[in-house]
């Protein structure tokens, strides 16, 4: 019960603990502004750093949770976070168009996109079944239990668009339960660049097209001892190179025993423990056009 109350006062909690945080940076600013003899700065300093770490994790939790929403038959629903498509997007002629979409739930889902009914290929490899968190399935012990909560983020990059590049745009998030869908149109604006769509294309063609990360796992919560297949895809010409880092100071992962890096980019980690595997993972992308880089949040918790 405790937990279904956490769900659904998902979003108070989210913002309690924005202020709790940001009250705890005020507090160690005035303590060392001030200079309050009953504890030392370095002794205050380090009680506030604990516990900044306690309520980051606990943040991170609440952010995914917030999310997901419980059915009818007590299963995890697949949710749309962040701002909704607008019903139309424009865009002028020959610019450059991001388009982001973002979605959490139980198992984590994946995201694809669609134009006018039809998917858009992205990243290297060519294969639909790549979308699923196959590799932690094949892990997994036996009918071992697992979690599998987490939030999932897409961008669809569209370079020097034009006439058409016109239509209905597709986010679709699933899950092997369920599927859910958000979309928006995009119209070119009355303003013409002086840049034709050809010599557009030629410019890019001759520098090449930067390493971008078009789908990964922004926040992971799994049970202890289960595997978690953390998502990097990255797309580019020529075909980027994806590495990881445990932290943002920490050396690059490499396969051994608990890690296994995967042909589309993605992490896969075995037997996640709390105090090995809890906090920030890095996963950059580069190829001699540019260099492109997210961070995803890891919580093993206990079942």
């Amino acid at each position: 019960m405790i937990m279904l109350k956490m769900i659904v006062d998902g979003d108070r909690l989210v913002k309690l603990m924005t202020l709790i945080f940001t009250a705890l940076n005020q507090i160690h600013f005035a303590f060392s502004f001030k200079g309050f003899s009953m504890r030392s700065p370095e002794q205050f300093s380090i009680n506030v750093n604990q516990m900044r770490t306690v309520f980051l994790s606990l943040y991170a939790i609440l952010t995914s949770f917030a999310v997901a929403k419980r059915g009818g038959g007590g299963d995890w629903r697949v949710a749309f976070k962040g701002d909704k498509f607008e019903e139309k997007t424009f865009a002028a002629r020959q610019d450059d168009i991001v388009l982001e979409c973002e979605a959490g739930g139980s198992p984590s889902p994946t995201i694809h996109w669609l134009k006018d009914g039809e998917r858009i290929q992205q990243g290297v490899s060519r294969d639909y079944l790549d979308d699923e968190a196959a590799y932690e399935e094949k892990l997994k012990a036996g009918d071992q239990r697992m979690l599998r909560l987490g939030k999932v983020k897409s961008k669809l990059f569209l370079d020097c668009v034009s006439d058409r590049d016109e239509g209905v745009y597709t986010c679709v998030a699933e899950t092997p339960y369920e599927r859910i869908a958000q979309t928006t149109v995009l119209q070119m604006e009355d303003s013409i660049s002086s840049l034709s769509r050809k010599s557009c294309l030629t410019k890019k063609a001759f520098r090449g097209e930067p390493a971008r990360i078009h789908l990964w796992t922004a926040v992971r919560v799994e049970f202890e001892s289960a595997p978690v297949q953390l998502f990097c895809r990255a797309d580019g010409y020529p075909a980027p190179t994806c590495t990881w880092r445990y932290t943002d100071e920490g050396k690059p992962i490499e396969d051994d025993e608990h890690h296994k890096l995967l042909p589309n980019g993605d992490l896969l980690i075995g037997q996640i423990s709390w105090r090995r595997n809890m906090g920030d993972y890095y996963c950059m992308c580069e190829n001699e056009s540019g260099v492109d880089e997210i961070s995803t949040f890891l919580y093993p918790t206990r079942p």
